[in-house]
C-alpha cells in the first residue's frame, strides 16, 4: 500500500434542499454514493429520496459537484410505507445505505434492518421493531435524453430499445423476499430480529453487476471476527411489473446440484464490518468500519476479480490487500460511502465520503468536503 496525499473535492447542495424532515441537514453526512459520467448519485439514511449533483470546474485547476436535483422515490416506484404515519409530517425513512448502476437503472438498497425506539429509557432500549421502508430494494432507470442531465423516471425506453421500468423487491413494511429467503438460514437467520446498532442484520453496501446480480456488504452481524457479503440475483416479478422477484444463482463448480437463491460470503475483515461496496471492473472495493458503536479504523480492501465468483467463498486477510486505511471516530467524520470516479490501469481515483462530517469538511451555506484518494490496485 503506497500512500498518496488525498485531494479535497467539495460536494454543493441546494440550501433550498439542505434542511431534512428531521431536523439534519443533507450536507452534514451522506449514507451511499455512486459516480458516473460526470453525476454523482447520494442518499442520505434518513429520506426516501435520491440527490444528483453534477461535475463542474470550480477554477482552472479544481472541479466541485454541484447543480443539485432532488428525486423522490415515492414518484418513481409504490414504496411499502407510501404516506406519513399518524402523527407525522414525512413519509418514513428508507435508510438507504447502498447505491449503485449498471445497466440503465440505478438501484438502492435499504438497511432491511430491526431498530429499537429510543435510548432515553430502559422501556425504550427493550422495544425492538421492523417497520418503514428499511426493507427496499428497488432499481429505478435513468433517463440520458433530457438537457438537463440524466433523471431518474418510472419508465423508459433506452437507445437499444429496451423498456426499463422502476420496479422493488417485493414485500412489505416488516419483511421482503429477501428477508423471507433468508429467516431459516441458519448461520444469518437468528440476526434478523436483532436491531443493528448490536451486530443484527444490517445492509450497508450495494454493488450492481450487469443482468441484476448484485452483491450486499454487511456491516452486522459480524461472526467470529468474519463479516458478509450477500449475493443475489434479481429479476423483474412474472406477475406484477413493479415488482422484483429473487430468481436462483448458477449452479457452482462445487456444487454443481445446488442453486440457491443466495450466496454467503465471508470475509475475514479483522473483526470490522462493510460499511460500502464499490466495484471497479471485475474487482470489488470493500469499505469496512466498526460493526457497532465506537472508534476504530476503516480501510478499503480489493477483492480481487470478484465477479468470476461462482460458489460460496471463505475470503482469508491475505485475500484481501489493503488499498487505504482512514480513521473511524464514534460520533464525527467517519468514512461512509466510497465510489470509484477514474481509473487509468491499475490506479484507481476513489472518492470518500463521510457521514456527520466535522466541522473543517463544512462549506456553508449547504455544502460539504469530500475526498479523492489515487490508489494503486496490485497486479
Amino acid at each position: 500500500m503506497v500512500a498518496r496525499r488525498a485531494r479535497s473535492i467539495v460536494l454543493q447542495f441546494d440550501p433550498a434542499r439542505d434542511a431534512l424532515p428531521s431536523g439534519k441537514r443533507l450536507s452534514e453526512g451522506i449514507s451511499a454514493a455512486f459516480a458516473v459520467d460526470g453525476t454523482l448519485w447520494l442518499t442520505h439514511d434518513e429520506t426516501v429520496t435520491i440527490e444528483r449533483l453534477g461535475i463542474e470546474r470550480a477554477g482552472t485547476r479544481s472541479v466541485r459537484f454541484a447543480r443539485h436535483r432532488r428525486f423522490d422515490l415515492g414518484q418513481l416506484l409504490p414504496l411499502p410505507v407510501p404516506r406519513p404515519r399518524p402523527g407525522e409530517r414525512s413519509v418514513p425513512e428508507a435508510d438507504l445505505e447502498g447505491i449503485a448502476y449498471c445497466d440503465g437503472y440505478l438501484w438502492v438498497a435499504g438497511s432491511h434492518s430491526a431498530l429499537r425506539d429510543g435510548r432515553d429509557a430502559i422501556d425504550e432500549l427493550a422495544r425492538v421493531r421492523r417497520a418503514g421502508n428499511r426493507f427496499l430494494l428497488a432499481r429505478i432507470p435513468v433517463a440520458t435524453d433530457g438537457d438537463d442531465g440524466p433523471r431518474l423516471v418510472p419508465r423508459y425506453r433506452s437507445d437499444d430499445g429496451r423498456v426499463l421500468r422502476a420496479a422493488r423487491l417485493a414485500g412489505g413494511p416488516k419483511n421482503n423476499a429477501l428477508t423471507h429467503a433468508l429467516r431459516d438460514d441458519s448461520l444469518l437467520g437468528p440476526f434478523l430480529a436483532i436491531p443493528s446498532k448490536d451486530n443484527g442484520f444490517d445492509i450497508e453496501g450495494l454493488a450492481a453487476a450487469p443482468d441484476g446480480r448484485l452483491f450486499l456488504g454487511l456491516r452486522g452481524p459480524v461472526i467470529d471476527g468474519l463479516a458478509c457479503v450477500l449475493e443475489i440475483h434479481v429479476a423483474e416479478h412474472r406477475d406484477r411489473r413493479d415488482s422484483l422477484a429473487l430468481r436462483k444463482l448458477a449452479r457452482s463448480a462445487a456444487a454443481p446440484t445446488v442453486r440457491a437463491l443466495y450466496r454467503k460470503h465471508l470475509l475475514d475483515l479483522g473483526g470490522a464490518g462493510i460499511r460500502d461496496l464499490c466495484l471497479a471492473g471485475r474487482d470489488l472495493l470493500v469499505l469496512t468500519g466498526p460493526p457497532m458503536r465506537g472508534k476504530g479504523q476503516s480501510k478499503v480492501r480489493l477483492w480481487r476479480n470478484a465477479l468470476a465468483t461462482r460458489g460460496e467463498r471463505m475470503l482469508r486477510d491475505d485475500d484481501l490487500p489493503t488499498l487505504l486505511e482512514l480513521p473511524y471516530r464514534e460520533k464525527k467524520d467517519h468514512a461512509e460511502a466510497i465510489t470509484v470516479v477514474g481509473r487509468r490501469r491499475n490506479l484507481l481515483l476513489v472518492l470518500v465520503i463521510h457521514d456527520s462530517v466535522a466541522r473543517h469538511r463544512r462549506v456553508p451555506p449547504a455544502g460539504m468536503r469530500a475526498t479523492l484518494h489515487a490508489l494503486t490496485v496490485p497486479r
